[in-house]
């Protein structure tokens, strides 16, 4: 249930629902295409073989419609099964570098992320411009958050944007000595690639996920990382505080391309 086309690799991936906030995720693929030098694929997850005709001729027309309006080229795949895995593994056939998905509903899109190799841009609005100039990267002191600096270096060395690193404020003086050597090392990786950054801690008494939007607001941010462990709790405040800012979910594992993982 694929293209005629020869599938490529490396691709930016974006699920294909037919909504406004899909071609939101369109959007923003489309300039995160040219940046990275990346081809974009959508695709279109059905639960049913009899489903199938209905589908093509849907996605064929969404396509075309696509593709004069932005004047881009794309291929387009359909694949059988559930969104929650279907997905992940169709990144995983074809090596995908990233997924762009519009975000419904907070609770199915938690289902969808958590798991994948590839990190999830999730999207909520349209392009606001084509730029990035800050990006906000909690850390809290879990060695396993490391892996977002990749990301960081990544979004750096295309953008030159200004890394973020936001931290919670930390009283328990065994969690606070771990923050301290978290920061140590993020402050090492960051300054011997000439990386501009800066550091600010959240205040004391205020929940951490709720911290995150106040400063994100705050200083206008494009972009903000979250891990994939602490993406439930911080993805279900996002009607509450009415947030428009794309987040990168970035799960804590090793791959073959980005994210790496630091050690």
């Amino acid at each position: 249930m694929e293209s005629q086309e020869q599938i490529v690799t490396k691709a930016i991936i974006v699920p294909v629902d037919f909504t406004e906030k899909c071609e939101y995720a369109l959007q923003h693929a489309l300039f995160l295409s040219k940046i990275f030098n990346r081809p974009i694929v959508g695709l279109h997850i059905i639960k049913k073989d009899k489903y199938l005709e209905e589908a093509k001729n849907k996605l064929n027309e969404w396509k075309e419609n696509i593709e004069k309006k932005y004047n881009v080229t794309l291929q387009t795949y359909i694949r059988k099964g559930s969104i929650f895995k279907g997905i992940k593994n169709f990144c995983k056939e074809i090596d995908g570098l990233m997924i762009i998905m519009g975000l419904h509903n907070p609770k199915r899109a938690m289902k969808t992320i958590v798991g994948s190799a590839r990190p999830f841009l999730v999207v909520q609005d349209q392009l606001r411009r084509e730029n990035i100039v800050d990006v906000v990267v909690p850390f809290d002191y879990k060695e396993d958050a490391r892996v977002q600096l990749n990301w960081a270096i990544f979004l750096f060395n295309h953008f030159h944007c200004n890394i973020n690193i936001f931290k919670p404020f930390i009283s328990d003086n065994a969690l606070n000595d771990k923050m301290k050597k978290n920061i140590l090392f993020i402050r090492d990786m960051l300054d011997s690639r000439g990386i501009v950054y800066g550091i600010r801690t959240a205040k004391r008494g205020v929940k951490f996920n709720e911290a995150i939007y106040d400063f994100a607001k705050e200083i206008n941010a494009d972009m903000i990382f979250i891990m994939s462990y602490d993406f439930k709790k911080f993805i279900l405040k996002a009607e509450k505080f009415n947030m428009k800012i794309p987040v990168l979910c970035v799960n804590p594992a090793a791959t073959k391309f980005l994210p790496g993982k630091f050690v």
